[in-house]
């Protein structure tokens, strides 16, 4: 956007709306990232000394444990629960699936953007073990991977962890994805995502040998990001070696220039992949939450975004040389 006039993007990923609003990308306070844990660390559920290992525990890493996954005590799915499906005027699915929680690290003030590669692998691995295990289950058909960090992302607890659910059903944003890749490839004989990375080159972050990192045209977020790998990769069990290692760094380098940029703030990120849908494609989205939803984004589905996301782009690539 070469004026200053705000301007409506429709998202290639997903046919959303976004609302482009320049000239308001000052930089942040720097936000307080609330940790309630690390008052008083006897109050984290997930410290050493404190995680409900004989009740919760699934697996875990090393001797004494580096990564740990448990279950998520406080779930919104259930293995337990049956599925039923009820359809007509009052369609619902009852609450089947799972939910578990992956503990980074022993070590409550580690961050995820300070690992080196062995243990950003050992995070990596560990999620790819799980999936595997989650998609074996009956009537699995999407597991979903995100980290909430900061209280306005979500986070409950500061302890560094990340968390899996697991689906009856693939719902929400990755159902429409999956709709508008398989149309896509369809319609142009080529995928979506891998298309985008040629096309996006104005937006573009960062590239290596296998992966790109960009700013997508209809970002919702300021500072909103997306990972791909530039082979066509629908499930993240069929990364190569060379590629789960670019895919940590990269991610990592995001988080830390973005510290540069705004200060210390809250995010989300989501991996995005279904081990079913071959014409899916692998990526990893990660929103800065810099500002609240309001009005707009709640009550008509159309984010107000006020970073150009080409100016990002150029802001972002000032500050990776130093990291």
């Amino acid at each position: 956007m070469d004026n200053q006039n705000s301007e409506i993007r429709k998202d290639y990923r997903t046919g959303h709306y976004v609302v482009i609003v320049p000239g308001r990308d000052h930089r942040p306070k720097e936000l307080e990232v609330e940790d309630e844990g690390a008052k008083n660390l006897k109050n984290c559920p997930f410290e050493p000394d404190t995680v409900d290992r004989i009740n919760l525990e699934i697996m875990h890493v090393n001797e004494p444990w580096t990564t740990m996954v448990i279950k998520n005590k406080f779930p919104e799915l259930d293995g337990f629960t049956p599925l039923e499906y009820q359809k007509g005027f009052f369609t619902s699915i009852s609450g089947y699936g799972y939910n578990e929680v992956l503990i980074e690290s022993p070590k409550h003030y580690d961050k995820f953007e300070g690992m080196d590669t062995k243990k950003s692998l050992e995070w990596l691995n560990t999620l790819i073990e799980r999936e595997e295990a989650l998609y074996s289950r009956n009537y699995i058909k999407h597991v979903m991977v995100f980290k909430n960090y900061g209280a306005s992302g979500g986070a409950s607890i500061g302890h560094p962890h990340t968390q899996i659910i697991a689906w009856p059903e693939i719902l929400g944003i990755p159902e429409i994805e999956i709709e508008n890749a398989n149309a896509y490839l369809k319609e142009n004989n080529s995928c979506i995502y891998e298309d985008a990375i040629k096309k996006e080159s104005s937006r573009i972050l960062f590239e290596t040998e296998k992966i790109a990192a960009i700013a997508p045209y209809s970002s919702r977020f300021a500072g909103e990001s997306m990972i791909l790998t530039k082979r066509h990769v629908n499930y993240i069990m069929d990364l190569s070696q060379d590629e789960k290692e670019e895919i940590v760094e990269g991610l990592k380098k995001i988080i830390q220039v973005n510290k540069k940029l705004f200060g210390e703030q809250s995010y989300n990120f989501v991996i995005h992949e279904n081990k079913a849908e071959k014409d899916y494609h692998m990526h990893i989205e990660l929103y800065p939450r810099l500002s609240d939803l309001a009005g707009i984004e709640l009550g008509q589905d159309v984010f107000v975004n006020t970073m150009v996301p080409e100016e990002y782009a150029k802001k972002f690539k000032e500050e990776v040389t130093s990291i």
